[in-house]
């Protein structure tokens, strides 16, 4: 295994990989991923520039609020190569209290030095040490009169989010809501039926010490802490499990799927809830994947391959336009903001804002009109999203039963934990109080008339 130059290789690593992030829309672990491929470090060297990597896009607005009050002068134009390297290091300052203060500040002083001929490494230098000296100037005031703006930095967190939160929920659950995304997340896995049981895998992780525990809400599923590269182990290569937030697991359930029914994936890759939908069918029903992205159904072809299912057919299309024929059931897991898996992709927080949203639920409903059109007299239409903005979930819902008399709302709760289940009937789970990822689905059933459930 390749030597890193230096204590600074992992830091250096995870500045490249950030300034990525911010001009480009990559995303950070694509990024970690192909550097691991490519950079042979040492164990400690790839888990600490991950912690950096996602530890600074998790509080980069507050971090970067800092640095630029301590900056005497225009901090946005300083290179954003030294601003990245700023950002990380003060983020071990203020966060990770197993890295010493000198190291993070060396280390970045010496980045610093291969930009521009060195000039700023004095400037980073001084900037770093001042904030060391002077712990309150890390501090955000409490603005009483604006509480949004207090939380947004305090928690960092874009303010137009919190202004929606607070308006829904008020300061103090906000601040709940803000703290779970920053987390670091564990791991789930989803067992596949059809090759192991969920005993054997958790004697399996054991033995290899692990410490799992089964999900409190879904059967098959299993979370843990830590566990490395989850996609290098045997289970995993051998299908007997699949990555996966129990979240995403409760969108199977609510299909119902049973042995010899059409169902449809109308947006299926990367294929986790089509291959779920397959195991609860006992891979006998008839699962359609379809997905307008050519080249992401190959995730799809190969989850299918790994996990040994025969029950599904995988075409391209544009998930807007019919399908042409008819199915018992239909999947809209519809492309979102992503404002509910924040823990895992803290970039998206920078990345969307309420004109996206729009944009989005636009998006949501064209793929729900066209579900509608595919869908069978009495067959059974599911709603999902990894987001809990209102204007994608509720808002998408209200409308199309608006629009659509044909289709009535049935109580998830019959489908999944009731714990698990808004007052309206949705499945509506969110970090802070079910410890997975925030998300919305609801179910749908096709009659030739109904009355709407109030939404």
């Amino acid at each position: 295994m390749k030597k890193p130059d230096s204590d600074a290789e992992p830091r250096r690593l995870a500045g490249r990989i950030l300034d990525r992030v911010f001009r480009s829309d990559s995303y950070a672990d694509i990024l970690l991923n192909s550097a691991f491929h490519k950079e042979l470090l040492e164990a400690k060297d790839r888990a600490l520039a991950t912690e950096l990597v996602y530890g600074t896009l998790r509080w980069w607005k507050k971090l970067d609020w800092i640095l630029e009050r301590t900056f005497r002068g225009n901090w946005q134009d300083v290179p954003d190569p030294v601003r990245r390297t700023s950002e990380i290091a003060l983020y071990q300052i203020l966060f990770l209290d197993r890295v010493p203060a000198y190291a993070a500040v060396d280390a970045a002083v010496r980045i610093s030095g291969e930009f521009q001929g060195g000039k700023w490494k004095g400037t980073v230098n001084a900037i770093l040490r001042t904030l060391i000296r002077n712990p309150e100037m890390s501090q955000v005031p409490d603005d009483s009169g604006d509480p949004a703006k207090t939380i947004s930095l305090q928690w960092s967190h874009p303010q137009w989010l919190v202004e929606q939160w607070i308006s829904r929920f008020g300061g103090e659950r906000t601040v709940g809501i803000c703290r779970a995304d920053n987390d670091r997340p564990g791991i789930s896995i989803r067992i596949n039926p059809l090759r192991a049981e969920p005993s054997g895998v958790l004697k399996e992780l054991e033995s290899r010490g692990i410490s799992a525990e089964p999900n409190p809400y879904l059967k098959e599923f299993i979370s843990f802490e830590k566990a490395g590269d989850v996609a290098a182990l045997e289970g995993f290569r051998e299908g007997r499990y699949t990555v996966q937030d129990p979240s995403a697991g409760l969108v199977a359930h609510l299909i119902d799927p049973k042995p010899g029914e059409s169902i449809l994936d109308l947006a299926a890759a990367p294929g986790g809830k089509t291959t779920h939908i397959a195991e609860l069918s006992v891979d006998r029903a008839m699962i359609t994947a379809r997905d307008v992205h050519s080249r992401r159904l190959l995730q799809v072809a190969e989850n299918v391959r790994r996990l040994g299912h025969h029950s599904i057919t995988i075409e391209a299309g544009d998930g807007r336009n019919p399908a042409g024929r008819m199915f018992d059931k239909v999947l809209v897991d519809a492309p979102c903001s992503g404002m509910g898996v924040l823990r895992r992709r803290p970039e998206l927080k920078w990345r969307r804002n309420p004109e996206d949203i729009a944009g989005l639920a636009s998006i949501q409903r064209a793929l729900l009109e066209s579900a509608a059109v595919s869908l069978k007299t009495g067959g059974i239409l599911v709603y999902s999203t990894c987001t809990v903005v209102e204007m994608e979930n509720r808002e998408v819902i209200r409308e199309f039963l608006g629009s659509h008399g044909e289709f009535e709302t049935e109580n998830s709760g019959r489908f999944v934990h009731p714990d698990l289940v808004s007052d309206s009937g949705f499945i509506e789970t969110w970090p802070d109080v079910h410890g997975m990822d925030g998300s919305f689905a609801v179910r749908m059933k096709k009659t030739e008339s109904s009355i709407h459930a109030e939404v």
